[in-house]
């Protein structure tokens, strides 16, 4: 395409939006290009309109992340967050996106875009993604149905994802797991940022505990509490993966402890996500 910025930027989900990427993660990717390159027509044998051409690009980059190789496939890559999932192109404008996302988009969407950031491609149209992520974060929210749209879709991924029992803890899906403080810190965001701006502008999980902690969103030893949890949690979830296991650990007192300490924070925040 014409014009010396490629303009496409690849937006980054979950663990690799969050900063917590780690073995045998998936890629959560979202592809966005610049409305104004997409009204232009390719160069070569069969030109493509712009829209296509990022189409097929996002494709091709896709199919290179994804390459099986004498190790195995390279990564999982994951395209469903997004607007419209399954259902719509592979790659959307970046006007279309923000539109979408303001208008649209269901709560747990928005959820996942408190754990978005660029990571690859335009570096102006990352920073207008920034830009604008910011603003839809920063809407003025119902409180009451906030907490209630957010523990509603936790309790149904509890249910259709928790491998724990009596015995046993999921460290990422179990009760006070990686799942509660994510979830309890995405419903923070989105009930807070109009008031605390500052709160749009982490991704990660430590990030959005000190902004929170310095918002007075959270209490200091509330997001201690929230800190040693995470830290042990995933810890613990990384050695079993590396140690080619699944992440479901028979419970200790030391894990009971921290579960149950991130429920009783997220209840004392308006959002009960149920018994350890």
């Amino acid at each position: 395409l014409p014009g010396a910025d490629h303009g496409i930027a690849v937006l980054g989900y979950g663990s690799l939006g969050g900063a917590e990427l780690g073995f045998n993660s998936d890629l959560d990717l979202v592809f966005v290009y610049d409305a104004v390159h997409g009204e232009a027509t390719s160069d070569g044998p069969r030109p493509l309109d712009g829209a296509r051409w990022y189409a097929r690009l996002a494709q091709r980059v896709v199919h290179w992340l994804s390459a099986p190789t004498r190790g195995g496939r390279l990564y999982e890559v994951d395209t469903r967050l997004r607007p419209d999932g399954g259902k719509s192109l592979l790659v959307a404008s970046l006007p279309a996106f923000i539109a979408y996302q303001r208008e649209r988009a269901w709560t747990w969407e928005q959820q996942a875009l408190v754990r978005a950031r660029a990571v690859a491609g335009d570096v102006a149209l990352g920073s207008a993604f920034a830009r604008e992520r910011g603003e839809v974060l920063g809407r003025s929210r119902e409180r009451t149905q906030v907490i209630a749209d957010v523990c509603r879709m936790r309790a149904e991924w509890r249910k259709q994802r928790d491998r724990s029992d009596a015995g046993a803890l999921d460290l990422k899906q179990g009760a006070g797991a990686l799942l509660d403080i994510q979830f309890l810190l995405q419903g923070l965001v989105l009930l807070h940022a109009h008031v605390q701006p500052s709160l749009v502008a982490h991704a990660d999980t430590r990030g959005l505990l000190a902004a929170c902690m310095q918002a007075g969103v959270l209490a200091a030893e509330d997001a201690d509490g929230l800190a040693i949890a995470h830290a042990e949690l995933l810890e613990r979830a990384l050695s079993a993966t590396l140690a080619g296991e699944h992440r479901v650990v028979p419970r200790d007192l030391v894990l009971d402890a921290r579960c149950a300490k991130v429920l009783e924070i997220a209840r004392r925040a308006g959002f009960d996500f149920g018994a350890a």
